[in-house]
C-alpha cells in the first residue's frame, strides 16, 4: 500500500492535536489580580502545555523519519498507526485535565496525573508496536541483523518503562510524574533507531551485511523476513 495517504492523514491529526493544546491554557482575568501573579499561579497549565507540545512534536518527527525508511505498508500497519493517532488526539484532553487539578493536590491531582501518563504510555506502546511490526514483516529499506534489530527495538520502546513508572509515581508526586514525561521527551529528541540513521545517511546499518550498495526494498523485505525476527 502507498504510505503517502497514511502520512498525509497522520500529519493532519498531529497538526490538530498540537493546536488543541493551546485551548487548555488558562487565560488571566483582567482586574482580578496583577497579571504577573495570575500567570505565575497558572504555571501548571504552561508546564503541561510545554511537555505535551514537545511530546507531540517529537512523535511527529520520529513518525516522519520512521515511515521514510519503510519500503512497504500493509493493512496491519495502517491500523497500528490509527491506534497511535487515537492516543495522540487524547493528549490535549489529558493535558487540560492534568493542569486543572495539579495545583489542587490530593487524590484528584494524582488521578489526573495518572491519566496523563496513561495516555502517554498508550501512545508509546502503540508507536513501539508499529515499529516492531515493521521489523517483523521486513518493511524496512535497510536490513538489520537480529541483534541490531532487537537493540533498536529496545531503544525505541524504552519510554514505555518510564511512562509506566510515572503512573505509579503520580500517586506520590504529580509534579514528579510531569518531570519524568519531560525527560522522556528529551530522550526521544535523539534518534534511537540505528536503521533510520543508516537509511537517511546512506551508510550501512550496524550489523548488516555490506555488499557495496544498499539492498532494494524488495530484497530488504525478503532478507528481513528470513532474519528470524518473525520467529
Amino acid at each position: 500500500m502507498d504510505s503517502g495517504r497514511l502520512e498525509a492523514f497522520s500529519d493532519g491529526v498531529f497538526a490538530v492535536a498540537i493546536t488543541l493544546l493551546v485551548f487548555g491554557l488558562a487565560v488571566p482575568e483582567p482586574g482580578r489580580e496583577p497579571l504577573g501573579a495570575q500567570l505565575a499561579g497558572h504555571w501548571p497549565s504552561f508546564g503541561a502545555y510545554v511537555v505535551s507540545f514537545l511530546t507531540i512534536g517529537i512523535i511527529w518527527v520520529n513518525h516522519h523519519t520512521m515511515f521514510k525508511n519503510f519500503a512497504a505498508v500493509d493493512r496491519v500497519l495502517l491500523f497500528l498507526n490509527l491506534l497511535l493517532l487515537f492516543f495522540v488526539v487524547t493528549i490535549p484532553f489529558a493535558t487540560a485535565t492534568f493542569a486543572a487539578y495539579l495545583r489542587r493536590g490530593g487524590a484528584d491531582a494524582s488521578l489526573a496525573a495518572a491519566i496523563y501518563e496513561g495516555v502517554f504510555l498508550g501512545m508509546s506502546i502503540a508507536f513501539g508496536t508499529l515499529f516492531w511490526w515493521a521489523l517483523r514483516r521486513g518493511h524496512l529499506k535497510v536490513k538489520l541483523s537480529v541483534d541490531a534489530a532487537r537493540s533498536a527495538l529496545i531503544r525505541f520502546s524504552i519510554g514505555n518503562l518510564a511512562y509506566a513508572a510515572a503512573i505509579g509515581i503520580a500517586y506520590l508526586s504529580p509534579l514528579a510524574a510531569l518531570v519524568i514525561s519531560a525527560l522522556v521527551a528529551v530522550y526521544y529528541m535523539f534518534e534511537q533507531t540505528p536503521t533510520l540513521r543508516a537509511a537517511t545517511s546512506g551508510a550501512p546499518a550496524s550489523g548488516t551485511a555490506t555488499s557495496g550498495a544498499a539492498p532494494s526494498p524488495a530484497a530488504a523485505a525478503g532478507e528481513e523476513s528470513r532474519s528470524g525476527l518473525g520467529d
